[in-house]
């Protein structure tokens, strides 16, 4: 149950932190441990598309595209050399990351308005990079670790974003392209 006192945005937030939460459940499960795994997801067009990509081990990658509205992306991957390649384009996407070990990537693109980010990452040498074009996307990153990077990019107007870092040898650069982010 959620506190009356939450405003929309906060019991949206909420929700997707329980979804991550998930993630990490599925993360920690008994999977089939496998190296230089690669998963593709080229859902073309549509409404409430979810792709759930759960990855254990060492030189994974994953590529993801989804267009159309409300479509979903939740990702968790752990080990060495691992990477994620997502775009989404249109209206109420998602996307929830979780990555942990070491020497991690991830490339996300967003087109169109009301895109939400979410990612996690833990670990030594990870980097993010987030674009966003439209109005009104969000991006919230957490890193935990060393020598960590997040690199963000929204075009527009009307875009939010977060991003907190633990640890040493960490970068955040952030560029946003309109005066009422």
């Amino acid at each position: 149950m959620l506190p009356i006192n939450m405003d929309k945005r906060e019991k949206s937030l909420f929700n997707h932190w329980g979804r991550l939460l998930v993630i990490i459940g599925i993360l920690l499960s008994p999977l089939a441990y496998a190296n230089e795994d690669i998963s593709s997801f080229d859902e073309l067009s549509g409404a409430g598309n979810l792709a759930s990509v759960s990855q254990v081990g060492d030189s994974h990658s994953a590529d993801i595209s989804q267009q159309g509205m409300s479509n979903e992306l939740y990702l968790a991957q752990t080990g060495y050399n691992t990477s994620l390649i997502a775009s989404q384009q249109g209206v109420s996407n998602e996307i929830l990351l979780l990555q942990s070990g070491s020497d991690i990537e991830a490339s996300i693109l967003q087109t169109g308005y009301g895109n939400l980010v979410i990612a996690n990452q833990l670990g030594t040498a990870l980097e993010i990079d987030v674009t966003q074009n439209g109005y009104g996307n969000q991006a919230y990153i957490h890193q935990t670790g060393y020598e960590n990077s997040v690199w963000i990019q929204q075009n527009g107007s009307g875009h939010v974003v977060s991003v907190a870092q633990w640890g040493s040898s960490q970068t955040a650069v952030i560029t946003q392209g309109h005066a009422s982010n």
